[in-house]
């Protein structure tokens, strides 16, 4: 409309100047410089709504190529904002099809979307302000694997079979609806408070020993479940959500579409990647569009798994104070407190994310020493720190990075390696815990070839440092080694683990009332290499994996901010 306006201005611009020339003098006065300046700023005003509705049009063919808009729907191009504007192309560089979890990745969910721009599910209800919207999807998934490693979705890095071993020559090939999940959001509003309550689950419980007989009993398992409270610029979340050493693909939001989970449909995600789902406490603070940083504290695990050998005398009394896997309820020190801080921007149009995060663990062991009457503690604190980053090199390309180093932080890497052993003292006579050195770190390219294709690659791997002595309270055996990765070993004391991945999906059908069928690939080599092998022994253990399977996601919100 204000470029019809300014067209009609324009046109009459001619008559507007003759009718100032033939008025009396003093009209004339203002004189043709005046008429010629006006008739200038039309034109300026012209060419200014032109632009803008240049600008207009790439936004639509934008949201259009991401699947934001039906192809063949005719969109008009409205007057927006600046703001709005930034928005609508921040928001629509995130992928158009559907991550592993089944949501959209987005990009920004701390910007507002416009009036307009957002739509509720076909399956939401509202009752009051409040709206309940249940989500998920239906997951029919196929695995082989060249070795018999005993798992079905989610494979145990940390105990691929080795070749001299019967489980390294057998295969193995499952087909499962375990990883099918199911969701619900209830968002509400009061004043200037915006709450947001999220529960997802899915079928990857702790099974019976007869769950692969006669009826496949996969039990109902908690995922995630937790309230986030947001009101200006500040956010508190409480519940189990995924730990903040998750890397994000923006801010430092808890919802899955947030973050960086690649497509990989293995359960234990990717090598080289740090996650937990946990309880949580954290307070967020968002300063702008850009920054964001926050604080939060963990639920903790003194973990040893079955990597660690204790030292013999104190065994009895230190087993029940470790996670050795079967370990429910294990003590502990105090919370991991964990620390957080984001960075997004658009460079060029393109989006780009920063994050690091910061951790601070420890452990507590009690024995009563040799020659004493009453128990001593013995405690030690470690810690470590992430970072990670995003990048959208191309319209359609995504390129990611993560980087981690810690001191007593390998429960983070799916539980592949122990958080600390304990050292006796060299009379034999006490002990002290002591942190495990773990790292990792894995790059990917995330490419959505077509409004139906996506492809991905990925590549990570996983480090735990050795940490062993000899046992001064076996004085039976003097020289046993003992703790983490010595001589004598087992060899599921690993040193490096790793992960090249291949995903691709491929969305068959979509429809925003109905839901989406898609096709989900994974291909993935394994290979673990322990610091001890016997000689003779392999060096190392490999396998191939495949998944194949067909996923229905149900309709979910379709927004620009999600």
């Amino acid at each position: 409309m204000k470029l019809f306006h300014a067209l009609c201005l324009l046109l009459l611009a001619p008559s507007l100047v003759q009718a100032q020339t033939g008025s009396s003098y003093s009209d004339s006065s203002r004189d043709n410089s005046d008429v010629a300046a006006e008739v200038k700023a039309l034109r300026e005003a012209l060419l200014q709504t032109q632009k803008q509705v240049a600008l207009q049009q790439r936004e639509i063919e934008t949201l259009r190529e991401r699947g934001k808009v039906d192809q063949d729907a005719p969109v008009n191009p409205v007057q927006t904002t600046p703001l709005a504007s930034y928005t609508a192309i921040h928001t629509a560089s995130s992928p158009m099809l559907l991550s592993k979890d089944g949501y959209t990745a987005g990009h920004s969910t701390s910007e507002p979307a416009t009036q307009g721009q957002e739509s509720e599910s076909p399956l939401s209800v509202k009752i009051g302000p409040a709206v309940i919207t249940p989500g998920g999807f239906v997951d029919l998934e196929n695995i082989f694997r060249t070795t018999n490693t005993q798992n079905n979705i989610a494979t145990n890095f940390a105990a691929i079979p080795f070749s001299n071993t019967a489980q390294g020559h057998l295969t193995e090939f499952r087909t499962t609806a375990q990883y099918s999940r199911f969701d619900i959001t209830v968002r509400n509003k009061f004043g200037a408070n915006d709450v947001t309550g999220y529960c997802e689950a899915d079928f990857s419980g702790n099974d019976a020993t007869n769950a692969y007989q006669t009826v496949n009993g996969h039990t109902l398992r908690l995922r995630l479940c937790f309230m986030d409270f947001k009101r200006g610029k500040w956010e508190i979340l409480g519940g189990q959500t995924w730990s903040w050493l998750t890397p994000n693909r923006n801010g430092l939001g808890p919802m899955p579409s947030d973050l960086a989970l690649t497509y990989n449909e293995d359960v234990n995600i990717q090598v080289g990647l740090t996650f937990g789902r946990a309880a949580e406490f954290r307070v967020a603070y968002h300063p702008n569009d850009h920054w964001a940083f926050g604080v939060g504290i963990g639920d903790p695990n003194q973990y040893i798994g079955d990597f660690v050998a204790l030292p013999s005398a104190f065994a009895s009394t230190l087993g029940s104070q470790f996670d050795n896997g079967a370990q429910l309820g294990a003590p502990n020190l105090m919370p991991d407190i964990l620390t957080k801080i984001a960075y997004d921007n658009e460079f060029r149009g393109r989006h780009f994310h920063w994050d690091a995060t910061g951790l601070v663990t420890g452990a507590r062991a009690t024995v009563i020493p040799v020659g004493g009457t009453s128990f001593a503690s013995h405690s030690d604190v470690g810690g470590g720190g992430q970072m990670a980053a995003n990048y959208q090199l191309f319209r359609n390309l995504i390129f990611l990075i993560n980087a981690y180093w810690s001191d007593g932080g390998a429960r983070y890497l799916a539980a592949d390696g122990p958080q600390l052993v304990i050292r006796p003292n060299a009379a034999g006579t006490d002990i002290a815990p002591s942190m495990v050195h773990a790292g990792a770190g894995s790059v990917g390219f995330e490419w959505n070839a077509s409004r139906k294709t996506t492809l991905a690659f990925y590549y990570g791997a996983d480090y735990f440092q050795r940490n062993f002595f000899i046992d001064t309270t076996d004085t039976a055996n003097p020289g046993t080694i003992i703790g983490y990765g010595g001589p004598g070993s087992p060899n599921t004391n690993n040193r490096i683990i790793q992960q090249p991945t291949f995903d691709w999906i491929q969305t068959f059908w979509k429809h925003p009332k109905y839901g989406a069928l898609q096709f989900y690939s994974q291909y993935s080599y394994l290979s673990r290499a322990p610091w001890f092998v016997a000689p003779g022994s392999p060096k190392n253990a490999h396998l191939s994996m495949v998944y194949a399977g067909v996923r229905y996601v149900l309709p979910s919100k379709v927004s620009l901010d999600e």
